[in-house]
């Protein structure tokens, strides 16, 4: 072969090798986008991974704190946690206390006698019974074959246990890749960074995780997680999150996204990291959320156009705990709809000034609270265990003829609703507003 080949050949198979090379690594490093679910609100995450190394940007709700980012560096086994607003970092090192026993063979159902707590130590045991199930399942997600697996998590405490008291089952439903090179430790154990100060440095709690059933998670796609907080037999709340992939993209990654920021000071504890967790603003975010009708209430002019059903809508009664005139039009806006005319009036005169064709009253019978999540909240956060709640409401809507006031129609809307009072009370309305469209056709 000629030297001017060989070299030819020499140059192309370095490149070739270059290429290939960079493209891997290039395909190690992913950019993906996810939004959680959580009571009607809804949270969207930004999730760096290169190597051995995640970033995880945003998913914080209003009102419940700074949006913190976490970066988890696998190949040092801990987790900085950043508040970018305070420069603050907190460096948490993954967990070694706690103990984990594997049997492939254990069925969910079977019984294992809890671990004594210990007397060296101020503190207690959290049990952890972990099953996962592989379904079998695989489809194509983002160019990955995902596995769709099921997992139940039971967690009982000793009775002397500093970070919970009440028992908790965790089921799963989800789907899962495995990433290229990254490899972390999956945590049974809950994080100490995010129990509201249950866990002090006085008292340290010893886990025991118990795993049976064959399978693997790995970075999920979509997860449907569902919390049940009960104290014995007793079940006091369930807590429903989901979480769905928007965006999955490899692309290079600049290595500092995986480090501690220049000019960052380390804090004394997580709770110097954290902003204070407001109940009140997580209250008027369900209120807001997608459940409830944001839109304005239509403008109506005095004059009605040939052709149009003008209804002129009370505010409704009941026992004085629902802000009723935003109920009124709530009622107005969802009534709103084609050839029909809402508008809200305080009295017979204003529906003649409007010339409405019917007039509608709406009376709360019931509005009686249901199964509450707050005592989940309280388990992992310090607070109020009525921030969230779910109401049986039951509501008649009755629709009457403004000339001679002979009934049009009558609807009932009886069940169960999330939120708080005035978010499921107006679901409630929402119901009962497309029954009275539908009456009117």
């Amino acid at each position: 072969m000629k030297p001017t080949s060989t070299l030819l050949l020499l140059t192309v198979t370095v490149m070739l090798a270059i290429t290939t090379n960079f493209s891997a690594t290039a395909q190690q490093q992913y950019k993906l986008r996810q939004v959680t679910n959580m009571m009607g609100m809804k949270s969207e995450t930004t999730i760096y991974v290169k190597g051995m190394r995640k970033r995880t940007e945003g998913g914080g709700l209003t009102g419940m704190g700074a949006n913190l980012t976490t970066i988890e560096q696998c190949d040092k086994q801990r987790t900085v946690t950043l508040n970018d607003k305070k420069k603050l970092y907190f460096i948490e090192p993954f967990s070694n206390n706690s103990e984990e026993e594997i049997d492939e063979d254990v069925k969910p159902a079977a019984k294992t006698k809890p671990v004594a707590a210990t007397t060296t130590k101020k503190g207690g045991i959290i049990n952890m019974y972990y099953n996962i199930t592989d379904t079998g399942e695989r489809k194509k997600m983002y160019g990955f074959t995902a596995r769709h697996v099921w997992t139940t998590q039971k967690i009982k405490p000793s009775p002397d246990a500093c970070m919970m008291k009440d028992s908790m089952i965790i089921k799963t439903d989800g789907w899962y890749i495995d990433l290229p090179e990254f490899n972390c430790p999956i945590r049974y154990t809950p994080s100490n960074t995010n129990n509201g100060g249950y866990q002090q440095p006085d008292c340290q709690d010893k886990y025991v995780t118990r795993r049976s059933g064959k399978g693997k998670l790995g970075f999920p796609l979509i997860e449907k997680r569902t919390m049940i907080m009960g104290n014995g037999t007793a079940q006091t709340s369930e807590f429903v999150t989901d979480l769905e992939t928007l965006e999955l993209i490899t692309g290079k990654l600049d290595s500092m996204l995986f480090e501690i920021p220049p000019g960052y000071t380390l804090a004394k504890s997580m709770e110097e990291l954290e902003e204070k967790f407001d109940v009140a603003e997580i209250m008027k975010q369900a209120g807001n959320s997608s459940y409830a009708n944001t839109n304005k209430t239509p403008a109506v002019n005095e004059e009605k156009k040939s052709g149009v059903l003008r209804i002129g809508v009370y505010e409704p009664k009941g026992d004085g705990q629902l802000q009723y005139a935003t109920l009124q039009h709530h009622i107005v806006a969802n009534l709103t709809s084609g050839t029909i005319e809402a508008v809200a009036i305080t009295s017979e005169e204003d529906a003649k000034k409007y010339h409405c064709d019917f007039v509608l009253n709406t009376d709360f019978v019931k509005v009686k609270s249901g199964s509450k999540v707050g005592g989940l909240l309280k388990a992992i956060k310090n607070t109020d265990p009525n921030a969230a709640s779910s109401f049986a409401i039951e509501a008649n809507l009755v629709l009457t003829n403004l000339s001679d006031g002979s009934s049009r129609l009558q609807q009932n809307v009886n069940g169960k609703y999330d939120g708080n009072p005035d978010a499921a009370a107006k679901k409630a309305l929402d119901d009962g507003c497309r029954l009275v469209l539908k009456g009117l056709k």
